[in-house]
């Protein structure tokens, strides 16, 4: 039987995991076909909103306007659509475009710092000596696996460098914002409203039916992985373990990603690994032990 932390973990490095696989399939399909990323952000957010949804309302019998009763959470949730969930998706498929999935996952992972930073500066809370390590472990395991060895090189142009920036930017707001609203109306809800609206904001800028892609089998495939695994079990697997896990612990297991994006494109875009990558990985691997050792629950410090 898992513990609710154990659970969180396993929830946080699912979502990773799908997260980071749909990257070189991102990054096939805008090879291959010419993909718009706005056409991809409207049809995949749309059709994961409403199936998150109808899996709320039928499954988990959950109220779905209640969430809309106060102004104040109203705004949270805008804020979490813009700011978090839309933002990160959006900044990760460009910046795919602009370099590629493994440079992409390596600025989204430097989300975990500014999580950690935001803690301490608004909270006035210091991480815990394990989620100092697993950063340290984390972070070391990453520049290993997408630079392959070559700690002082990561090639990129101003503007992949600002997106980076920006991509690192939305995935700390993605995992901070909506905890209050989780613990209040549910994964589910929160995370289906939020890429409802998304895909509603994206498909004003580029409808669906304009900048469609030719659908041959690999499109179709492509565009269904990410929408399924990439999207609707990514997100529900990541934001559900923060019922049981704090922001700072599933930041720190978004670590995944660089793995997962490294195994796609073994299996996608013929890649090899070196032993900086393999070395990495196994790095990465580590952090689930480390945050998984069991201890005694302690206060946390405070500054």
């Amino acid at each position: 039987m898992l513990t609710n932390k154990q659970k969180g973990i396993v929830l946080a490095s699912s979502g990773g995991i799908f997260w980071g696989i749909q990257g070189p399939v991102s990054q096939y399909l805008f090879a291959q076909v010419n993909l718009s990323t706005e056409w991809l952000m409207g049809i995949k957010m749309l059709i994961a909103g409403i199936v998150i949804l109808l899996y709320a309302k039928f499954f988990q019998h959950r109220s779905l306007t209640k969430i809309f009763e106060t102004r104040s959470v109203r705004l949270t949730l805008l804020a979490y659509t813009v700011f978090g969930l839309a933002a990160v998706q959006y900044c990760y498929l460009l910046m795919v475009q602009a370099s590629n999935a493994a440079t992409a996952t390596i600025m989204q992972s430097l989300g975990t710092i500014m999580i950690v930073i935001i803690t301490i500066i608004l909270y006035r809370q210091l991480p815990s000596h394990q989620e100092v390590i697993a950063v340290v472990v984390a972070l070391l395991g990453t520049w290993l696996l997408v630079t392959k060895g070559d700690l002082g090189h990561l090639a990129m142009s101003p503007s992949a460098l600002g997106l980076g920036l920006l991509l690192a930017f939305a995935g700390a707001m993605q995992t901070m914002i909506p905890v209050s609203l989780i613990g209040r109306y549910g994964t589910l809800v929160v995370t289906g409203w939020g890429m409802l609206f998304g895909g509603i904001i994206f498909s004003i800028i580029n409808p669906v039916w304009v900048n469609t892609p030719p659908m041959t089998l690999g499109v179709v495939l492509g565009v269904g992985f990410i929408i399924i695994f990439g999207t609707i079990l990514a997100y529900v697997c990541f934001t559900q373990s923060l019922q049981y896990v704090s922001p700072t612990v599933a930041g720190l297991l978004d670590v995944f990603e660089p793995l997962a994006a490294t195994l796609g494109a073994v299996l996608f875009l013929n890649t090899t690994f070196n032993w900086a990558e393999t070395l990495g990985a196994i790095l990465t691997v580590s952090t689930v032990f480390i945050l998984a050792i069991h201890k005694k629950s302690v206060p946390s410090e405070k500054l």
